[in-house]
């Protein structure tokens, strides 16, 4: 059982250090603690979601339980990128929503046709993680050059260079981890390498993709 491979001792040691660190917070900057409460909070409720969703897909393995894992993650990654424009989600919420099911539709296709559905939760996840940084990058980058002259060209021009920038990033740390869990359940050294060229290059093609209409329906809704 994995909870007899749980340290006891670890886990004393893990709580205290969190009970002290909320002590010392709550006598530094009381506003910031209850802050940090509230993110903690929805953090360990989304976490809860979460976890039920995939509990019931590895037991059902049912295509409809797949479907609830698509959209849920589609929803979370909408909500994380509207999340630091609480003032102007309406004006958001549309251009974002739009935007990331666009790509998300690329990233689940791409994982669907190019691995098997038992780690198709896994892949896509991570992939639409990647996503919602860049896209999130994407729009805080718009909002900046909404200050600037000549609002509209610099804001697509300093947008999408950045989010792809964005999307690299992760994606260097995240696809060797994949490429070694592809060597290790038996595929060949150029074939795992193929999926994962595949899965970059369509990661890629998401990102652009989601990027161009979010800005495009943003840019719409300044004429």
């Amino acid at each position: 059982m994995i909870v007899k491979e749980i340290s006891l001792l670890g886990s004393i040691i893990v709580a205290c250090l969190v009970i002290v660190a909320t002590i010392v917070l709550a006598f530094i900057d009381r506003k910031m603690l209850r802050r940090m409460l509230v993110i903690f909070g929805a953090t360990v409720a989304q976490m809860a979601l979460v976890v039920a969703v995939v509990w019931l897909v590895y037991q059902t393995n049912a295509w409809w339980a797949y479907l609830l894992w698509y959209l849920l993650v589609v929803l979370l990654s909408i909500g994380w990128c509207l999340y630091p424009f609480q003032s102007m989600w309406k004006k958001m919420l549309v251009p974002v929503a739009v935007s990331m099911l666009a790509g998300s539709i690329v990233v689940a296709g791409s994982a669907m046709l190019c691995l098997p559905t038992s780690v198709f939760l896994t892949v896509y996840s991570v992939l639409m993680a990647c996503l919602t940084a860049s896209m999130l990058q994407t729009m805080l980058n718009y909002q900046r050059g909404m200050h600037q002259e000549s609002r509209v060209q610099k804001s697509w021009r300093e947008s999408i260079l950045p989010q792809v920038r964005s999307m690299a990033q992760p994606l260097v740390m995240v696809m060797p981890m994949l490429y070694a869990g592809m060597l290790l359940g038996g595929l060949s050294a150029l074939t795992s390498l193929a999926v994962v060229l595949l899965l970059i290059a369509a990661a890629f093609v998401a990102n652009i993709l989601a990027g161009m209409i979010a800005l495009l329906m943003l840019n719409k809704k300044q004429h």
